[in-house]
């Protein structure tokens, strides 16, 4: 997928305002919450192959950390 069309799946799935960066810090966002990792996760699960532990969410601060989790085989400029 390209990098471009997944900020703009994920802003959309996170119904962000802002446009997403792969520095944005997800924690700072205004609707970033418990909730909105789970639609993460599903979002995640619906547009790519691999399934991913759900305990490495944890750690995401960044869309550049959750791009690492997905695998950055995943994703092209």
């Amino acid at each position: 997928m390209k990098t471009s069309v997944f900020l703009e799946k994920l802003q959309h799935e996170i119904e962000e305002k802002e446009k997403l960066t792969v520095e944005t810090n997800l924690n700072e966002l205004e609707n970033y919450d418990s909730i909105t990792l789970l639609s993460v996760i599903a979002f995640v699960d619906d547009n790519f192959e691999n399934k991913i532990d759900t305990d490495l969410f944890r750690d995401i601060e960044t869309v550049s950390d959750l791009m690492d989790i997905i695998g950055r085989e995943n994703f092209e400029d």
